[in-house]
């Protein structure tokens, strides 16, 4: 193996480690935000709650991607991006999905704060450059899109 290929391996496996760690970062972030989800969610059944604003789970997940979206496309190429979003985008929809699927919310205001909050994570994950991973038509659809089809019978416009 000559030099050059040997510096173009190496090259290749940093890139992926840096990658890897990028990903696994943002998973972090988002396990953090999930475990506040139970204490948010708990004001939502109360009478008095009409807040028209997605939770600040949902405002923190959606910020947190959108810089690392905003520094990364700065020092990136468009292939790396669609590389790292495309795990973070199934990352999110799985995770997300898996939390919101758990919650206890019986009133009519819970219920819409969660339809919200689905909503507005949504439309953040369409923005991202993540390679489309489903066969679906919609850019990066996946179980989040299925959860809100089924549990409120709506979906994301484009």
């Amino acid at each position: 193996m000559s030099e050059l290929d040997r510096v173009t391996q190496d090259y290749k496996v940093h890139r992926d480690e840096i990658h890897t760690k990028l990903v696994q970062i943002m998973r972090e972030r988002l396990l953090a935000n999930l475990r506040k989800l139970p204490q948010i969610v708990e004001s939502w059944n109360g009478p008095d709650d009409n807040d028209s604003q997605p939770s600040l789970f949902a405002k923190a997940v959606t910020k947190e991607v959108t810089y690392l979206h905003r520094i990364l496309s700065q020092i990136l190429l468009e292939v790396d991006l669609q590389a790292i979003f495309r795990q973070v985008v199934q990352i999110f929809h799985s995770h997300i999905t898996e939390a919101f699927s758990k919650l206890e919310v019986s009133s009519p205001q819970a219920k819409n704060r969660l339809c919200r909050d689905v909503q507005h994570i949504l439309v953040c994950i369409r923005k991202l450059p993540a390679q489309n991973f489903s066969s679906e038509p919609v850019r990066n659809y996946g179980l989040l899109d299925e959860f809100l089809a089924e549990k409120f019978g709506t979906k994301v416009d484009e």
